[in-house]
């Protein structure tokens, strides 16, 4: 859950709005899972339409408020950017032959992956319904965002099992493989606003969030118990990607040849996964990742400031800076 802040008052009336419009959004991926249930079945509906930490949807709605988009219409975008998430989630489990997602089986582990495979595309295209009436360019731009997802993850899969990682292709991995979808989230809300702002700020903004939702995600990788992350302690070393943290061990010579020791080690050796995240600690690596993701959650912040609606960016920040260091 995020972290609880006293509030002001204008903050409070803004907290509020974004929980109960956040309600309407997990409200509506009900209403989906439930009208696709009679064909394909509760359990397998629930696959394609079931809310995870929803920071998705949460980006969407806060954004909005601080763009002055109708809140409806915003809500269309979060459960748009959920259901295509959902999609990239289900494939992703079957390239990785992932056991489990959020702490629970996944899908391609219980029905297999010719099941899994087919939840994503009906969730894509679930995601597609959504904005079908939402804007002329709106679905346009989803499935140019999908395109990019898909690249960002080929890319990846090009680098599994190499170390020749630079900060430079990681980057352009994650801006890809998770940031194209919030800057498809931020481009449509910036359409959608009333207000006058610059039109490459949301856009940018969105981009920037995504690659620090993933750079958190390749520390937690090796700072969170299993029980915590809901999935398995160096799993993307395990399965032989270079993740930012290795990327920052790696180009530092006295700490690059006690990496690779550990990196050739990760498939056989039950305890290389906790003998590289203290490694990985105690060199400064996991430091110098955060230090990256602190200076992209200043970027963000610096655009979020010239949001047009500057009484609502308050809670915005919260948000991003939750996010930049939540433990979920």
């Amino acid at each position: 859950m995020f972290r609880q802040f006293p509030k002001v008052p204008n903050q409070a009336q803004t907290a509020t709005r974004v929980e109960e419009s956040l309600e309407r959004v997990r409200a509506g991926m009900e209403a989906r899972a439930s009208r696709i249930s009679g064909r394909v079945g509760t359990a397998l509906a629930e696959y394609v339409s079931r809310p995870g930490k929803m920071l998705r949807a949460r980006f969407a709605v806060q954004l909005g408020v601080a763009l002055g988009v109708d809140p409806a219409r915003a809500e269309t975008v979060g459960r748009a950017m959920e259901l295509a998430h959902n999609a990239s989630l289900l494939h992703d489990d079957c390239v990785d032959e992932a056991a489990l997602r959020r702490g629970q089986p996944t899908p391609n582990s219980v029905y297999g992956s010719t099941v899994a495979l087919l939840l994503g595309d009906i969730a894509f295209t679930q995601a597609l319904e959504e904005v079908l009436d939402l804007h002329p360019k709106a679905v346009e731009r989803l499935t140019a965002a999908a395109r990019e997802m898909a690249i960002g993850e080929l890319q990846e899969e090009f680098l599994r099992g190499s170390v020749d990682v630079t900060l430079g292709s990681y980057m352009g991995v994650a801006s890809r493989k998770t940031g194209a979808l919030f800057e498809w989230g931020a481009l449509t809300l910036s359409d959608l606003s009333p207000l006058e702002h610059s039109a490459a700020d949301p856009a940018k903004l969105g981009s920037a969030l995504g690659i620090l939702l993933q750079m958190v995600d390749d520390i937690h990788d090796y700072t969170l118990e299993d029980s915590v992350s809901g999935k398995e302690r160096a799993k993307d070393a395990k399965a032989g990607r270079v993740t930012l943290p290795g990327v920052f061990a790696l180009a530092d010579a006295s700490s690059r040849a006690r990496f690779l020791e550990l990196w050739g080690s990760m498939a056989s050796d039950p305890h290389a996964a906790s003998e590289m995240a203290r490694f990985l600690d105690e060199s400064g690596a996991l430091e110098r990742a955060r230090e990256k993701c602190r200076e992209v959650v200043a970027a963000i912040l610096t655009l979020a400031r010239r949001l047009p609606v500057p009484g609502e960016v308050a809670e915005f920040a919260e948000f991003v800076s939750v996010m930049a260091a939540r433990e979920f």
